[in-house]
């Protein structure tokens, strides 16, 4: 995952990201790198502002400081590091990682970072992206590795007595897990006089967000929220958000399958859920298969134009195309009808919302915002659809346990994300997610 800190305050840590950058250099002073931080330890942190937004496929952070120097005029110089905790599993023949300082850090900016921004009392703060090679071991409440590939370095002054608002934004993505290292406020004079940490989860379920300080935070409507105040934290308060074990997976490729209930062949990706890696195997407690054996008729599709079809039929595959409803307005009330080959326990739905092929066309074209859905001809029941455009991963919601064996799933338009160009509706790919008795038959991808 992706780490961002900030070396002013806090770190903020995922396989890459950010940090605090001053932090680094004291905890781990044996392995300290070029970059050393300037005047910090004269400057009191009053405030703490933390907003952690979790999206499907990224997170969204803000941070705001209000800093004050009780002393005589001093100049600062921070950072804010981008690091790099290994994965807990390596598949066999995955390249070895970059050595070489430059191009790792702008692997680790181009891929896991986008927008970082600073501002310094409103104005926009001037930042120097500089290469480090900065080995740190036994980080955190983990005791994971980290490497700090580089850092976002600013520079400012301080007049004596002088308070300053300090802003940090920036986007990450691949989440999974990530870390925001409060210990490396430590560097700065006295404790964190007040702070407020609010973490939601946009578009992701509540039970999939895990924290390693579960006690600290109070759910309240739709967020979860933490305040504190004299907060001195040590490397045991650092914080880590992650998917619970029981909602990791480990994706393959399809070569047979063979359920206890079905001999049927399904073409889809196997999932496993609950597990753990033992000797280069994946041991998992049980087990899905997420696949497209079904058969899908829509109300209305638009006709096709200069090559390009938009049948219900592409939801099935992994394509560059997708279903778009086919009536005037926005498709409000169109529908899908999904038919599984085999009729089978369904446990979810997962969807690929919008014309996700391109930004582009994720934008110009309408995206669903709330779906009516009905199984086996019941009552419907309101899914709420979050507006991102998803790449390697998928929108989940439940089917109702009690349903059985299901024979039929209705997908109503019942709210739309309009389109910045055009009054057409879009869904990219459907996938029905199928609890398999045992674990399949099937071989890693190669």
């Amino acid at each position: 995952m992706k780490t961002l800190h900030i070396a002013f305050l806090s770190l903020l840590a995922v396989s890459s990201a950010v940090a605090n950058g001053g932090g680094y250099a004291t905890i781990s002073s044996k392995t300290a790198g070029p970059f050393q931080p300037i005047g910090i330890d004269q400057v009191e942190m009053l405030s703490e502002r933390l907003n952690i937004d979790l999206h499907i496929e990224y997170a969204t952070i803000r941070v705001e400081y209000l800093l004050h120097n009780p002393g005589k005029k001093v100049k600062i110089e921070a950072g804010f590091p981008v690091s790099e905790t290994p994965p807990q599993y390596v598949m066999p023949g995955t390249p070895a990682p970059v050595t070489d300082p430059k191009t790792r850090l702008a692997t680790a900016v181009t891929e896991k970072l986008q927008g970082f921004e600073a501002t310094l009392d409103g104005k926009p703060l001037e930042f120097e992206l500089v290469p480090d090679k900065l080995e740190l071991k036994n980080i955190g409440p983990a005791g994971a590795d980290r490497s700090v590939t580089g850092w976002y370095k600013v520079k400012f002054n301080f007049d004596a007595g002088q308070a300053r608002k300090l802003s940090v934004t920036y986007r990450q993505n691949s989440l999974g897990r990530f870390t925001y290292l409060f210990s490396a406020a430590g560097m700065w004079q006295g404790p964190i006089r007040d702070g407020l940490v609010i973490v939601r989860p946009m578009g992701r379920p509540k039970a999939e967000i895990a924290f390693n300080h579960p006690k600290r935070f109070e759910w309240k409507e739709d967020h979860w929220e933490w305040a504190f105040h004299d907060f001195e934290p040590t490397l045991e308060d650092d914080l880590e958000i992650q998917e619970p074990p029981d909602q990791q997976t480990v994706h393959f490729d399809i070569t047979d399958f063979d359920e206890s209930s079905s001999k049927e062949r399904l073409q889809g990706v196997y999932a496993a859920k609950g597990g753990k890696w033992v000797n280069d195997r994946y041991r998992a407690e049980r087990w899905d298969v997420q696949h497209s054996s079904y058969q899908v008729i829509a109300s209305s599709e638009l006709p096709e134009e200069k090559g390009l079809n938009y049948k219900a039929e592409n939801l099935r595959f992994w394509t560059a195309r997708a279903w778009v409803e086919g009536v005037p307005g926005d498709g409000l009330g169109e529908s899908l009808v999904i038919k599984p080959d085999q009729p089978a326990r369904i446990r979810q739905i997962g969807i690929i919302n919008g014309y996700a092929s391109t930004d582009e066309l994720y934008q110009s074209n309408g995206r669903v915002s709330a779906l009516d859905v009905s199984v086996n001809g019941d009552k419907p029941f309101r899914v709420l659809i979050p507006d991102e455009r998803l790449g390697s991963r998928m929108f989940y919601f439940d089917l109702p346990a009690s349903k059985g064996i299901v024979k039929s799933i209705k997908l109503t338009i019942a709210g739309v994300y309009p389109g910045a160009k055009f009054h057409d509706t879009a869904i990219s790919r459907i996938v029905l997610v199928q609890p398999l008795d045992k674990a399949p038959k099937v071989m890693p991808v190669r």
